[in-house]
């Protein structure tokens, strides 16, 4: 049954992700939560740190909407394969606001205990990101 429970709180996690809801996510997360991107110089720590790396995305993207495309369970495990999509209004990765619609595509393995998640690993196509903001040229 963990493995459905954590279904449900990665759909909520979602749900939270797209409302651009840092309060509600950090309530979710396991108190000593680590979050690991290529994207981030260093892993987030804690709920504080979940905080601002949401926070750095829905600056960057004020539209910011994620989509699930796929989510699978295993044990303590939940990955969830998803969409985002937002208009570029802030900086990101040292690139200035393009104001440029963008969709990219990531996966998500989240590793949970007692029900919350505690450790997450993101990945996602930012050379894509990057080509539609016009920083990377096109293929």
């Amino acid at each position: 049954m963990a493995g459905q429970d954590n279904l449900r709180v990665a759909r909520e996690i979602m749900r939270i992700w797209s409302a651009h809801d840092l309060d509600g996510y950090a309530k979710l997360l396991d108190e000593k939560y680590v979050a690991e991107s290529d994207t981030i110089p260093a892993p987030m720590q804690g709920r504080a740190g979940a905080r601002e790396f949401m926070k750095i995305y829905v600056t960057a993207f004020p539209d910011l909407r994620l989509d699930t495309e796929q989510m699978l369970a295993s044990e303590d495990f939940v990955v969830t394969r998803w969409r985002a999509t937002g208009t570029h209004g802030g900086p990101l990765m040292g690139v200035a606001p393009t104001n440029r619609k963008v969709v990219t595509h990531g996966c998500t393995v989240s590793q949970y205990r007692n029900g919350r998640p505690a450790h997450d690993w993101i990945y996602w196509d930012t050379g894509n990101l990057l080509r539609q903001l016009g920083v990377f040229p096109s293929p």
